[in-house]
């Protein structure tokens, strides 16, 4: 058999959910229209699904809340519709929130789980529903994020709600397995946004802090774009993939595989210099 052409999306149609902000949507719409798949794209802004349904020739667009069932059923047939059967879904609608887990109100709680979770369950049934009725296969990619296996203090709701996501992962793909549907997801660390999709007076992050994360708590020194993330997406979408299913592609640039960060090892190394010095010379190294 010939290799398929990689991570070819041509003959595609995938749907992206929270696709038209500046984030990790805008990476993924970048690539797979890159790969040539016909999107669709949702949010929940007529005006902003406007805009990036015109960077993106051939594509439609599709105005909902993924966290509400009636919006669900709705966008899936307008998309069907208007673009014909769908082979792909990203998930990657999501908010999120920085709170003190003892400070959180349940409509905090709600919101996240509503949005982060609740949404991927809700669109992810659609989707193999659609595959089902249409006899095609099909595949999913969610967005999680290295918060769903470690994490810092103020984001446990946030933390939480994507852990579940990646629990639903692995049960979508036992379960849309013998359908044909693969699903899999990706767990992006820090990604800037994209500058050129925003104003210019848009509040930008500290440089000096996404710096020091950077060169300091990430294992390759370079900041990670929202083209990376959609790489990955593009490739578990793809042919290529198509043995891949109920796993997660960490996109952190080796954060999460170190056990130190680049500050506190160096202080490691001079201490196991300076007692390995000491040793040499005969004294006492404690």
């Amino acid at each position: 058999m010939s290799a398929a052409p990689a991570h070819d999306l041509a003959g595609h149609t995938v749907l992206v959910t929270g696709a038209s902000g500046p984030k990790i949507g805008s990476g993924v719409c970048d690539a797979l229209h890159a790969a040539g798949a016909r999107l669709v794209i949702n949010d929940l802004n007529d005006e902003h699904v406007g805009r990036t349904v015109h960077r993106y020739p051939g594509a439609v667009g599709v105005v909902g809340d993924v966290s509400r069932p009636d919006d669900v059923a709705r966008m899936f047939n307008e998309a069907i519709d208007r673009a014909g059967p769908l082979t792909g879904l990203v998930n990657n609608a999501g908010v999120g929130l920085i709170t003190p887990m003892l400070d959180a109100t349940q409509a905090e709680f709600d919101r996240i789980v509503d949005i982060d979770f609740r949404g991927v369950w809700l669109m992810s049934q659609a989707f193999a529903r659609s595959v089902a009725a249409h006899g095609r296969p099909g595949a999913i990619v969610n967005v999680s994020s290295v918060h769903a296996g470690k994490t810092i203090g103020r984001y446990a709701i946030y933390a939480s709600a994507k852990a579940a996501v990646e629990g639903l992962t692995r049960a979508c793909a036992v379960e849309f397995g013998p359908i044909g549907v693969r699903c899999n997801a990706i767990a992006p660390g820090y990604v800037p946004i994209n500058r050129d999709l925003v104003p210019p007076d848009y509040p930008a992050p500290d440089a000096s802090w996404i710096a020091t994360h950077t060169n300091s708590e990430q294992v390759l020194q370079r900041v990670i774009e929202p083209i990376d993330c959609g790489w990955a997406a593009q490739f578990l979408l793809s042919e290529q993939s198509r043995c891949i299913t109920g796993q997660v592609i960490t996109i952190d640039a080796g954060l999460t595989a170190r056990l130190y960060n680049g500050d506190m090892s160096a202080r490691i190394y001079a201490d196991r210099e300076r007692q390995a010095t000491l040793r040499a010379e005969g004294q006492d190294a404690r």
